[in-house]
């Protein structure tokens, strides 16, 4: 699952992201049902959805790493989590996979925004694994899931996304940029499926 906890302005305003938000609702539906599917009782299926993420996010932050800073959102550095998800890997005894196992094309800012909309919402999802993995694997490595927590990068990427200015074009090629990543967790997904199933 990632997790995605976005909401409408007080009045109800379409902005950036709920635009985004709306969308995606489909992508994010499908990526849900599928990562899901991970039975985190099962050792196995917990291995397989760090494999699934790995596939992915350390291949996204990498093209967000080739932004212009004024491109990214503030303590960029601090957000990453592909370090976490390495190590979480690593003490499972576990390869992480290539860097482009699944490559993407995010070549200007808008395409990246909407890459950093996803992953950024994905943290809000992670909190909640985290509280599963916890219940039935308490000794299991979760720097992943627990990366961000107690920090306001949500609240924090909100006030920064709302605060860019983008055309009708720009703002779709944001959804195609957000869609992108979903493709690519849905693919992730795809080719690490569930042991249990």
């Amino acid at each position: 699952a990632l997790g995605l906890g976005i909401d409408r302005t007080p009045d109800d305003r379409m902005t950036l992201r709920t635009t985004l938000r709306a969308a995606t609702r489909q992508d994010h539906d499908r990526v849900d049902q599928l990562g899901g599917a991970f039975d985190f009782t099962n050792p196995s299926d917990y291995e397989a959805f760090l494999r699934a993420h790995a596939a992915v996010l350390p291949g996204v932050e990498a093209a967000l790493d080739s932004a212009p800073p004024e491109d990214l959102p503030p303590a960029w550095a601090q957000r990453r989590r592909t370090a976490a998800l390495t190590a979480d890997l690593a003490a499972l005894g576990l390869a992480p996979p290539p860097q482009a196992a699944i490559p993407l094309a995010l070549p200007d800012r808008a395409t990246r925004l909407g890459a950093l909309y996803v992953l950024e919402g994905s943290r809000l999802g992670g909190a909640v694994l985290r509280r599963r993995l916890a219940a039935s694997q308490p000794q299991a490595p979760d720097a992943y899931l627990a990366h961000g927590a107690g920090q306001p990068f949500w609240r924090s990427f909100l006030d920064w996304l709302d605060g860019q200015v983008m055309s009708e074009a720009q703002t779709d090629a944001a959804v195609e940029g957000a869609r992108q990543v979903f493709r690519a967790f849905e693919m992730a997904f795809k080719i690490e499926p569930s042991p249990a199933r």
